[in-house]
């Protein structure tokens, strides 16, 4: 089981995210972190040298690797992350 937190950049997600997780003993993961690790760059450099639509594209893609590793999560998302794709689509199913 997953739970997704979603709202605006700077809502307290990881925050909270974090304290949840630790309280219900599931791991924690925040999505932008996660993507800033495996595109070796942070998200507003992401932006400024590839684009919002590439980083929209990588986003979609890591939400689901993250996923794909079936493990009790607490993902505090990005303020956008729903808004994209078929990403609340896929939230909801999980």
């Amino acid at each position: 089981m997953n739970i997704f937190l979603l709202g605006y950049m700077a809502s307290g997600k990881s925050t909270v995210g974090k304290l949840l997780a630790s309280k219900l003993k599931f791991g924690f993961l925040d999505l932008d972190a996660y993507i800033e690790t495996k595109e070796a760059m942070d998200v507003p450099t992401i932006f400024s040298k590839k684009g919002e639509i590439y980083f929209r594209k990588q986003e979609a893609k890591y939400l689901n690797e993250v996923l794909a590793l079936n493990n009790p999560t607490v993902v505090a998302l990005g303020g956008g992350t729903p808004c994209y794709g078929d990403n609340m689509k896929v939230l909801t199913q999980h």
